[in-house]
């Protein structure tokens, strides 16, 4: 279906008339070229029909002279036919029994043979010979050549006139759509308003330019008005606009239906509007958030089922807290009354944001839980053994009591590694503790490291190797910590990748900006990865991938520590690359020289024990 070109701009509405128009007239032009087509090929076909039989007509009439007897006759008549027309193409003489007694015939195509028509008219014999028949067949290209020219001519003028019919539509679309715009245009601006707006009335007629006159008369009484009343709802406007932005917290006044009338900045803020004047005019029930989730439509809907219960007649505030587009937002909502009849014209809604109340309750209580549970494993397995040990232990052999007390030792050490954590995490986050450093090798402390955590990577049949650059020079560092910090990274990586798998622990010189030549030490495993989405906060403190992705239990101190341990008291930098399902390579970076520290109060070599252990 044609459609009209988009500079016209009519409407849809308008767009339907004008695709029924140019049908209509393109159905009335076709119906005209076909029936003209139709008669012109009716007469040209007539006029070919008579001419083929007039043709043989007096060619049957035709008396040659007596000299000229028999087939001589018959032949100098057909040359003498053949000459008269190229669209005759072959003359035949029969006898009075049919048989056919002389030919003549012109070189046919296959187009010609196909239009080929065959006329006969008897023939009388020469000087009192036998009477026959005499056949002439017709080809009939001029006619055809003549009927396409007509055609041709037929088809070129119906179409120019189609052409211009259409044109003449378009046109007429395009001015009505013109003159249209204009009005609107003036619409929009008073709508805006923009009182006493008027439209140009120059290139307008008709029923239109009436129309636009009458729109200019009633924009200049609305600017007449408007202008006496500005100054005192403009000093209403600032007064109230002054109240509520002295409000820290969102205030949104809103009408029965749920329609802001109007907002302060901090509403704006929380609600993601620039400005307050993109919320007026919203429906809060039909606000939706980045995620996508009209959050105040259930608000709202609890709110007015309140106000309909007759038991509470003085409607007190309505509280709910909303989660949405990272935020935790308390929403409170207070009805508005008409002060004459004192019926519910709106409600307000205040906006506090809690968020940072909300995440720090969150993070208690999830540390809370973690650290329960961590500090519930070594003691009931502690306690297990003991109460075995203390109730059955004449009943256990040598062998089996030091297992029972190797595991009482070992989970001693777990229980003890977990408290210190959450005694060196509550002394490092004062910021009064600086680690005594000295220029030392690294390679000592990498080869003992992986010693330690041998036996862990075995029982898992995990591969442990390392690639160590050869002639690494001493890094200044404290190497209890970085011990620490290097088993913290050993200990998650055998934890998180299955059995059979490899980890690889490299340390090299690189060059990182800002902090120059560096040592850089990295643990890459074939584990389970972390998606990307949790890479930016797996060095905060109490966050825990595994709360949402994973089943293995931690206080979310370890990674956190690791970040303290490396970039606030060593000065350096801590890094991770990760990809789901593929593993993650954790390390850190110690400059060569590093920079000036800021003083603090000085803290022996190893007193500042498990600082980055492993959760």
């Amino acid at each position: 279906m044609p459609r009209l070109p988009s500079w016209v701009g009519l409407s849809q509405k308008h767009q339907r008339l004008w695709v029924l128009s140019v049908l209509s007239v393109s159905l009335a032009f076709g119906v005209c070229a076909w029936f003209a087509h139709s008669q012109f090929e009716a007469t040209i076909a007539k006029h070919q029909q008579t001419f083929g039989q007039l043709m043989t007509a007096v060619a049957s009439q035709n008396r040659m002279s007596d000299e000229i007897a028999g087939l001589s006759a018959q032949k100098q008549l057909a040359t003498v036919l053949l000459e008269t027309s190229d669209d005759i193409a072959a003359v035949e003489f029969y006898d009075s029994d049919g048989t056919l007694m002389f030919e003549t015939h012109r070189p046919l195509t296959a187009e010609q043979e196909k239009y080929l028509i065959d006329y006969a008219a008897p023939f009388e014999g020469v000087a009192g010979g036998a009477p026959g028949e005499l056949h002439i067949k017709i080809t009939g290209d001029s006619w055809r050549q003549l009927s396409s020219n007509v055609n041709n001519l037929i088809l070129f003028v119906f179409t120019a006139a189609w052409l211009l019919a259409m044109t003449a539509i378009a046109v007429s679309a395009y001015l009505h759509s013109q003159q249209l715009k204009t009005l609107s245009r003036g619409v929009k601006r008073l709508s805006g308003g923009d009182f006493g707006a008027k439209i140009e009335t120059g290139t307008l007629w008709g029923e239109i330019r009436t129309l636009a006159e009458g729109f200019n008369q009633m924009s200049a009484k609305l600017k007449t008005y408007t202008a006496q009343n500005q100054g005192q709802m403009a000093l209403e406007r600032h007064k109230l606009d002054a109240v509520l932005g002295s409000i820290v917290d969102g205030v949104v006044v809103c009408d029965s239906n749920g329609v802001i009338q109007m907002a302060n900045d901090s509403a704006a803020r929380l609600l993601e509007a620039r400005t307050p004047d993109r919320l007026s005019g919203m429906s809060f029930r039909e606000y939706t958030t980045t995620e996508g989730n009209r959050c105040f439509e259930p608000v709202l809907a609890a709110y007015f089922s309140t106000l309909q219960q007759p038991s509470s007649s003085s409607h007190p505030e309505y509280s709910q807290q909303l989660s949405f587009s990272g935020k935790t937002i308390k929403v409170s909502l207070s009805p508005l009354r008409d002060s004459a009849t004192m019926t519910i014209v709106g409600f307000v809604m205040t906006l506090h944001d809690v968020t940072k109340e909300a995440e720090v309750d969150r993070l208690k209580t999830q540390f809370i839980s973690n650290v329960s549970h961590e500090l519930r494993t070594p003691v009931t397995t502690i306690k297990s053994y003991v109460d075995t040990v203390y109730h059955h232990g004449d009943d256990l052999d040598e062998q089996t009591r030091a297992e029972f007390l190797e595991t009482i030792h070992v989970e001693t050490d777990r229980l003890k590694k977990l408290v210190n954590d959450i005694l060196d995490f509550s002394r490092l986050e004062n910021g009064n503790i600086a680690l005594e450093k000295s220029p030392q090798s690294i390679v000592p402390l990498i080869n003992l490291t992986v010693q330690s955590v041998k036996m862990l990577a075995q029982q898992k049949s995990i591969t442990l190797t390392t690639a160590i650059e050869s002639n690494l020079p001493e890094v200044p560092m404290n190497s209890d910590s970085v011990e620490r910090v290097l088993r913290n990274l050993l200990s998650n990586a055998i934890k998180y990748t299955p059995e059979g798998g490899r980890i690889k622990i490299r340390a090299e010189v690189v060059p990182v900006a800002k902090l120059g030549q560096c040592l850089e030490l990295s643990v890459s495993d074939t584990g389970i990865g972390i998606p990307e989405e949790h890479i930016p906060l797996i060095f905060d403190r109490f966050y825990r991938v595994e709360n949402q992705v994973h089943t293995v239990k931690g206080t979310g101190l370890g990674l956190h520590l690791v970040k303290m341990a490396i970039e606030e008291h060593h000065q350096g930098q801590v890094f991770v690359v990760s990809q789901p399902d593929q593993g993650s390579t954790f390390g850190f970076r110690l400059p060569l020289i590093p920079p000036l520290e800021t003083p603090a109060t000085p803290v022996a070599r190893g007193s500042a024990a498990n600082i980055a252990s492993s959760a």
